[in-house]
Parts: C-alpha cells; structure tokens; sequence
C-alpha cells in the first residue's frame, strides 16, 4: 500500500511540474520555453558536439585497448584445489578462518547459480 501511495505522489509531482513548465509565464516565456531558447544557442551546440566529440574518442580508445588486450591477460581455468592447467600455486595463501569463509561463500554462489 505504501509503495502504491508513494507511486501516486511522485506521479502528482511529476505532472504538477509538467503543467507549470508548459503554462506559468516566467518572464516572455515558460519554463520550458527558456530551456528550448537555451538548448538552440550556438553556445550549446558547440558543447554537445564537443562532448560527443570527446566520448567518441574515449569510447574507441577504450575499444581498441579491450580488443587488443583480450588476448593478453586470459588464463586457463582455476581447477577446485586452487591450481591452474600448469600447476602454478595462487598468488596468496589463504588459511584457517579464511579459507572457511571462502569456500562457504564459492559454495553458496555456486548453489544459486
């Protein structure tokens, strides 16, 4: 009941705010007028094409470190007594408490996959 009274309200505020950015006058123009005024300046234009700029060139630059690090870093299965395929040891050694709490945790994750 709470979570459908909470629903409500938000969706009260939402139109309420709706209805007041598209009719109430702020000055020449409504609250949404000035957004619209705003978002055409050249000055706006300028940052959303240098932004999508820069993202672009971010997102490729990560692209090609991913694509060309695949290869690198993959290594052969763990196998359950913490040996990889060559017989190389974990890098840490984990014992007593530890070791129980993390094979209790492998085991429920495990169970509810």
């Amino acid at each position: 009941m709470f979570r459908f009274l909470r629903l409500v309200i938000y969706l009260g505020v939402l139109v309420a705010f709706i209805w007041f950015g598209t009719t109430v006058e702020l000055g020449s123009r409504t609250l949404f007028g000035h957004i619209q005024n705003i978002w055409r300046t050249h000055e706006s234009q300028e940052l959303v094409d240098g932004t999508k700029g820069k993202v672009g060139d971010l997102v490729e630059r990560a692209s090609d470190k991913v694509s060309k690090g695949i290869g690198k870093n993959v290594t052969a299965p763990a196998n359950s007594r913490g040996e990889d395929q060559q017989g190389a040891k974990p890098m840490e050694d984990v014992q007593g408490e530890d070791r129980k709490t993390l094979r209790e945790l492998i085991g429920r994750k495990a169970k509810s996959q």
